[in-house]
């Protein structure tokens, strides 16, 4: 499976994300959750390592963390509940932890700022066989309306495609899902975004953040039976995934339509600021030259990147030039708190523009300026970003696990009002992809923009 690289780094939120506004480059079961267990179940952990680090190495580590927090601007941070993490979490501290162990601590509380730009960095040698490893699991699952539906199988005699995945080791699927939400972190309750990370690499999460070992025993329900059955899975399975990069930018033309995806606004290699530009210009004027009266602007999965790219994107959109930042934006990107002037070759027609909880940052600030400006309709799920953010984000290394911790520390908003803080930008029409669109390989977005054009174009 070809994907897109910086979506799918950007997907599993453990690397750094490096994305917007940077001046630094069907029985009832209990779930036990990580911070319920014991120092006993905790020692178990996956990978755990021989000899671990002391307590007071431990100790002292994440006091330090707790020391970066101050840099963080806690725009979204509900105080109270951060510092009750903080005290209850180092309670977890034993000695003899590994890293994964003591990262699962940490993690939890990283997340509790409830920043998007900030987290710990999970270690690397986990991050590389739970989710890049030759091996894994036999089956495939995504989540679908909350149900953990199997997508693909290389054991059908037992398992099939379309089986509801009903618990792992013991924990219910809808306890779990909600338990590893903790471990990810997102602007505000960034709900859509930490359901849509964990749908695409739900079994690697689990490993990561719960599993004691990568042997997992699955209830599922066997639809062609009729009846719930169980199984053990281990990772046996040669990876089939292939990670490819596709180009930051890409388009279509239709009779009808023209479609604008943008994969992200970071720009990269040959793929420069002045590449962009390009682009828009070009595609722009061919949208104005073919007479073309309906644009679909697809920016699922763009986690963010380079405000001047987004700005000259949302100079051909705009209704009437306005600034991209607010008056007491920092004063980083030229021009950027000035009005943006309206491009030549100016699009006046129909945009429908594609979202999910994917869309962050400065993609997040870019559909801002188009909800505030009322200029097309929104397809599909609510995003994690919006229209303020804190990055200008820098690294600081833990002394002795030598975890790294990444946070804001610069408040970043573009200028508009009338939007809800801490929150993302809503759909005009909710559309999320249902288990047989997937299987189908149907885009639901996609398809509903087009059946709107058509209709129109008809009636």
């Amino acid at each position: 499976m070809k994907k897109h690289i910086n979506a799918i780094i950007f997907l599993m939120l453990l690397p750094f994300m490096v994305i917007s506004c940077q001046v630094n480059s069907l029985e009832t079961t209990t779930l036990t959750t990580i911070t319920d267990v014991t120092s006993t179940d905790l020692s178990s952990t996956i990978h755990s390592e021989v000899t671990g680090f002391t307590l007071v190495e431990l100790q002292s580590d994440y006091d330090q963390l707790v020391g970066y927090f101050s840099a963080n601007p806690k725009l979204f941070t509900d105080l109270d509940e951060l510092n009750t993490s903080i005290t209850k979490q180092r309670e977890l501290l034993f000695e003899g932890m590994s890293s994964l162990q003591f990262y699962r601590v940490i993690a939890v509380l990283a997340s509790t700022l409830r920043c998007g730009h900030t987290m710990m960095q999970a270690p690397q040698d986990e991050v590389n066989d739970f989710f890049y490893g030759e091996y894994t699991y036999p089956i495939e699952v995504r989540l679908f309306n909350g149900h953990l539906r199997v997508v693909n199988s290389s054991i059908e005699s037992l398992v099939e495609i379309g089986d509801e995945i009903v618990s792992i080791d013991g924990h219910l699927i809808s306890d779990l899902t909600e338990d590893m939400k903790r471990f990810i972190s997102a602007d505000g309750e960034g709900s859509s975004i930490k359901t849509e990370a964990l749908s695409n690499s739900y079994l690697s999460y689990y490993l990561l953040f719960v599993a004691s070992d990568d042997s997992l025993d699955i209830e599922y329900f066997d639809l062609s039976l009729g009846k719930t059955c169980s199984l053990i899975i281990t990772r046996d399975s040669i990876n089939p995934h292939v990670w490819e990069s596709v180009p930051p930018y890409e388009s279509k033309f239709q009779e009808n339509y023209a479609v604008l995806t943008i994969h992200e606004f970071s720009p990269y290699g040959i793929y420069t600021i002045s590449s962009f530009y390009d682009y828009f210009e070009t595609f722009f004027s061919t949208v104005e030259s073919e007479g073309i009266s309906n644009v679909i602007l697809d920016v699922r999965n763009n986690g963010g990147g380079d405000p001047r790219i987004s700005s000259k994107l949302f100079s051909y959109l705009e209704k009437t030039s306005q600034p991209y930042f607010r008056a007491d934006a920092y004063d980083y990107y030229s021009g950027l708190k000035d009005d943006i002037l309206l491009s030549e070759h100016h699009f006046d027609g129909n945009l429908y523009t594609l979202i999910n909880g994917f869309c962050f940052s400065t993609t997040g600030h870019f559909v801002s300026l188009l909800k505030f400006q009322q200029i097309g309709t929104f397809i599909g799920e609510e995003t994690n970003g919006s229209f303020i953010c804190s990055d200008s984000s820098r690294n600081y290394l833990l002394s002795n696990t030598k975890l790294t911790f990444r946070t804001s520390t610069t408040v970043w908003a573009v200028d508009v009002e009338g939007l809800l803080m801490g929150h993302g930008i809503m759909p005009d029409i909710q559309v999320s992809k249902n288990f047989n669109d997937y299987i189908l390989g149907i885009d639901t977005e996609m398809m509903t923009a087009i059946s709107i054009i058509e209709n129109d174009l008809l009636g």
